[in-house]
């Protein structure tokens, strides 16, 4: 019978994560520990793959980007894609190349995680994803890779330590709200999409609220707009909330894209921006500087995450302050244009 980790694990009397790490050479192990489970190892004939890092030290040349399914939709790209331009060649300036994959195949559900883990395709993962299993977190951890967290905040992860880089979306919803109540408004939609599980689309509502708390404007749910992410579906709010859009001074979208189509609608129905109706995005993808009236919009910090993430994840290949765990949030700005 095949000699595993966990018999290993078994035999020593630690877990097989600990089996793992030793195994990789981590220095989150001690050196008697080391010693101890590659005696162990070595005695009880375990058997290590030729293709595998394991105590040569083989690396890939490889980072995995884990990403989730949704995002390959034109709206919620706008901003992901150039994130991953940004690491894509940060990561090439550093000789690693970047697998761009989504964390579960679209049609059967399986875990693309688990699948390069058994290959031994990459040397880290890079998670753009809020909603891995806390098991696909554990696989990495156990099989001794490096694992950093970016842009999003994980659901499910129920370790305690964790790597992690994002932007502040509780303070970039504040931000865009707090501005349009300086430019006058009292009346403030906010739209949304409607991805009810999307913990960056909860904060930045969660902001929006703390500005209006902050500034004693009465909080009206109906002011509270989810549609689809998608040009299209900012372009009809003109028609399907009509009524909501006279009563609105000002009007915060929480997506770029949401708020291109909502101004091609207004420019057409004779609304007019910002003279009677201040709209501001979020993300500042490039194509806020080519809408009519150019679109105000909150810029996301999508370089400086890109460039921590990639140092950190670098740091951690090369064993670099391994047992040390980095968390940072990256702070919003505010971009002015002509909409508001």
């Amino acid at each position: 019978m095949k000699v595993t980790i966990k018999d290993i694990a078994a035999v020593a009397g630690v877990s097989h994560s600990t089996v793992s790490r030793a195994l990789n050479d981590s220095p989150q192990i001690s050196k008697a520990t080391k010693e101890k489970i590659k005696y162990l190892a070595k005695s009880m004939n375990f058997e290590f793959n030729a293709g595998a890092r394991s105590l040569k030290g083989v690396r890939t040349g490889n980072i995995a980007v884990i990403y989730e399914s949704y995002i390959d939709q034109f709206g919620s790209s706008l901003y992901i894609n150039q994130l991953f331009t940004e690491l894509r060649h940060i990561l090439e300036s550093m000789d690693m190349d970047a697998i761009i994959i989504e964390g579960y195949h679209p049609d059967t559900g399986a875990s693309n995680i688990e699948r390069l883990l058994r290959q031994q395709k990459v040397d880290g993962f890079l998670i753009v994803h809020d909603q891995i299993t806390n098991r696909d977190y554990n696989s990495i951890q156990e099989a001794g890779l490096p694992l950093v967290q970016l842009h999003m905040r994980p659901r499910f992860f129920k370790g305690e330590k964790l790597n992690a880089f994002s932007s502040d979306n509780i303070y970039g919803g504040k931000l865009a709200t707090n501005h349009l109540i300086k430019q006058g408004c009292r009346n403030i939609l906010t739209v949304l999409p409607n991805e009810e599980k999307s913990l960056e689309y909860i904060d930045r509502t969660k902001g929006y609220l703390l500005a209006l708390e902050e500034n004693g404007i009465e909080f009206n749910p109906e002011y509270v707009i989810k549609i689809d992410c998608s040009y299209t579906k900012g372009y009809d709010l003109v028609q399907s909330i009509p009524n909501l859009i006279k009563k609105a001074d000002g009007i915060f979208f929480q997506t770029d894209v949401q708020a291109f189509g909502f101004l091609t609608a207004a420019k057409e129905s004779g609304i007019k921006i910002p003279q009677k109706l201040l709209v501001i995005g979020y993300d500042d993808t490039p194509v806020c500087e080519y809408t009519s009236p150019l679109l105000t919009t909150i810029h996301q910090p999508k370089k400086e995450l890109a460039r921590l993430a990639a140092n950190r994840i670098m740091e951690l290949i090369n064993k670099v302050n391994y047992d040390k765990y980095t968390v940072e949030v990256v702070k919003p700005t505010l971009v002015l244009r002509k909409s508001s």
